[in-house]
């Protein structure tokens, strides 16, 4: 107890963020919010879950980026009833396939981190949802030391 009345000194409040944002930051620039420097951050379980998001369309980034064992390619993609979006993709030299169904704004985000690699074009409605999260990132978060 502190000398003050008898309270006890308060935990840090975890900063709100909103969610949309910290996925689209996560993806494009993943150590943007570590979790040692935003530790009560990443207590949340919703923030929880939005990394995990973020660390699943990475390494879809990273497998049509490629490696020295090849690049990957996008070939097919449906948007479904529910706005999400069904993507299929295949690394060749790996003889491997896969199908994933990302959410519109995880779709968007993937979009446009292969765009700034130059692997394809970005249409103006994912690059207006992509930043328009980013410009929502950080509105009640201390960004400062």
């Amino acid at each position: 107890m502190s000398e003050e009345g008898g309270r006890r000194p308060r935990a840090p409040r975890a900063p709100e963020v909103d969610l949309d944002a910290l996925l689209c930051a996560l993806v494009l620039a993943p150590r943007t919010f570590s979790r040692n420097r935003f530790f009560s951050l990443h207590e949340k379980p919703a923030v929880r879950r939005v990394r995990r998001r973020a660390s699943r369309v990475r390494g879809i980034i990273r497998q049509l980026v490629g490696t020295e064992k090849g690049r990957g390619e996008i070939v097919g993609e449906q948007v479904l009833e529910d706005g999400q979006v069904l993507l299929r993709y295949r690394v060749h030299d790996l003889a491997f396939s896969r199908t994933t169904a990302l959410s519109a704004l995880e779709a968007a985000a993937l979009r446009y981190a292969l765009h700034r690699s130059g692997l394809g074009p970005l249409e103006d409605a994912d690059k207006r949802a992509v930043e328009a999260a980013l410009a929502r990132l950080g509105q009640d978060i201390d960004l400062g030391g």
